[in-house]
């Protein structure tokens, strides 16, 4: 990640690649004209420039090199370790994902042991204000594997630049509290009988 606004990216290609565009128009000023040269790399762009989102990836660099990318990775990847010691205290807590930090992202997917995946989540967010991803996360067919796809996925912390150990305390605990609540289920035969 390299910190940018959503929807900006970019590629380096080099002087001796030949490529065209897959799309035509824009050129600015040039669009009087009834024809538009061929000018690398003029000829790729369909309109006007995502100038705000330009500006955002070029900040977002450069915040990451005075950082430093490694210690930014360093103190994701401890968090992470923090996270998922914590998570493995918990006995209803399924985790998905590796016993070590090596060759790891600041990723964790886990459910609770008779909870849907997206009422953890919405749990998660409402009450104690963390916030995470739940469902497929676009992998429908692993889920299917793990079994999962039955309570709608997984849930999903990911921990980013900005995290520090306080809102992993925050997210341990939070799992704790939800993970100790007892989920009563009610099918539909008793609830028609009461209505």
């Amino acid at each position: 990640c390299l910190m940018g606004p959503t929807g900006i990216g970019g590629s380096y290609i080099g002087e001796d690649v030949e490529i065209k565009g897959t799309r035509y128009g824009g050129t600015g000023v040039r669009s009087a004209y009834p024809f538009h040269l061929e000018e690398f790399p003029y000829r790729m762009e369909c309109g006007t420039l995502n100038i705000v989102g330009i500006a955002g990836l070029l900040a977002g660099q450069k915040w990451l090199e005075k950082e430093g990318m490694e210690n930014l990775h360093d103190k994701e990847m401890k968090l992470w370790e923090k996270l998922r010691k914590g998570l493995e205290e918990i006995d209803k807590v399924t985790m998905y994902c590796a016993d070590s930090a090596e060759n790891h992202n600041a990723v964790l997917s886990f459910n609770i042991a008779g909870w849907d995946a997206g009422n953890v989540g919405t749990m998660l967010d409402v009450d104690h204000n963390i916030a995470c991803r739940t469902g497929l996360q676009c992998a429908p067919l692993v889920h299917v594997q793990l079994g999962t796809d039955k309570i709608h996925g997984t849930v999903r912390l990911s921990i980013g630049a900005f995290n520090t150990e306080e809102h992993i305390d925050k997210a341990i605990e939070a799992v704790k509290t939800i993970a100790s609540f007892e989920r009563k289920t009610i099918n539909n035969k008793d609830k028609a009988e009461r209505l």
